[in-house]
C-alpha cells in the first residue's frame, strides 16, 4: 500500500506549481472474475455502472499527473451446472467429499471506491489524444451473491446422475436467493489501469471520453482453500468534463 500512495504524495507536492482541472465522469464497466479452480473459476462477464470524480495537476505540456476517486463494479456471472452451495442442502447428509451439482445462475457483485494515481500523457491541439496508466487502490463497499433458477441435484457435473432416494430423483431446488459475501472478500485491492481517450476544448474547459482496462493483483478471497483464488478484471468506459481551477 505504501508504495501505491507514493505518487499521490508526489501529486499533490507538485499541484502548487501546476495547472489544475477537476471533473466528473461516468458510464459502464464489465467486470469478470478470473479463479483458478472449480469452485471459483466460470465466470463471465457482468455490466455495472461505473463513474467518478477527477482531478488533473499538469506538470509539462505532455505530461500530467491524474488521481481519480471511482466507484469500480467488478464480479461476474455463470450460468449453467455448477457445484451447489452448502446452504442449499437443508437436512440431506452425504459422505465428506461429496460434490452436488446443480443448473442455475450465480452472479457476483463485488463493488469499490477506487482510488487510482495515473501518469497521463496528451497529444494534439483542441481536439486532443491521450494515454494513461498507473496503479490503483480499492476498498471493498459491497459483496453479494445472487443466485437464481431451480434445478434437480446432480452427484455428476455432467446433470446424468440425479441424487435418488429410495430410487426416485429428490424435488428440484429452488435458488432464488440473495448471499452476503463481505466476510469471504478481502477488504482493500490494489492492481494497475490503463487505457487511452480523446477530449475537445468545450466551453472553460474540456469534454472527454475514454476506455480502461482495470487488473486486480490480489486474490480476493479471504478463504482460497475453501472458495479457490480469484482476481479481478474489467474494462470500463466513460463520458466526463474536465473544468479549469488554477
Amino acid at each position: 500500500m505504501k508504495y501505491l500512495l507514493i505518487p499521490v504524495f508526489c501529486c499533490f507536492f507538485s499541484a502548487a506549481k501546476s495547472q489544475i482541472h477537476i471533473g466528473a465522469k461516468g458510464g459502464i464497466s464489465i467486470p469478470n472474475l478470473e479463479g483458478n479452480n472449480e469452485q471459483s473459476k466460470g465466470y463471465t462477464s457482468r455490466l455495472g455502472g461505473y463513474g467518478g470524480i477527477v482531478a488533473n495537476f499538469q506538470l509539462s505540456k505532455y505530461l500530467s499527473l491524474q488521481p481519480e476517486i471511482n466507484f469500480s463494479p467488478q464480479g461476474g456471472q455463470r450460468k449453467g451446472m455448477q457445484t451447489v452451495p452448502a446452504d442449499k442442502l437443508g437436512d440431506i447428509t452425504l459422505p465428506p467429499g461429496t460434490k452436488l451439482y446443480a443448473g442455475f445462475k450465480t452472479t457476483s457483485i463485488l463493488n469499490y471506491i477506487e482510488i487510482p494515481v495515473l501518469a497521463k500523457i496528451t497529444l494534439g491541439n483542441k481536439l486532443k489524444y491521450y494515454l494513461f496508466a498507473g496503479p490503483h487502490i480499492a476498498f471493498l463497499v459491497e459483496a453479494k451473491t445472487k443466485t437464481s433458477g431451480s434445478s434437480l441435484l446432480y452427484l455428476d457435473k455432467n446433470g446424468t446422475m440425479p441424487l435418488q432416494i429410495n430410487g426416485n430423483p429428490l424435488p428440484p431446488v429452488s435458488f432464488n436467493a440473495t448471499t452476503d459475501i463481505k466476510e469471504s472478500i478481502k477488504t482493500i485491492n490494489a492492481g494497475l489501469q490503463g487505457g487511452l481517450g480523446l477530449q475537445y476544448k468545450l466551453g472553460p474547459g474540456f469534454i472527454f471520453i475514454e476506455g480502461r482496462a482495470i487488473f486486480g493483483l490480489v486474490n480476493i478471497q479471504t478463504h482460497p482453500e475453501q472458495d479457490g483464488k480469484n482476481k479481478t478484471a474489467s474494462i470500463a468506459a466513460a463520458v466526463g468534463y474536465l473544468i479549469k481551477l488554477k
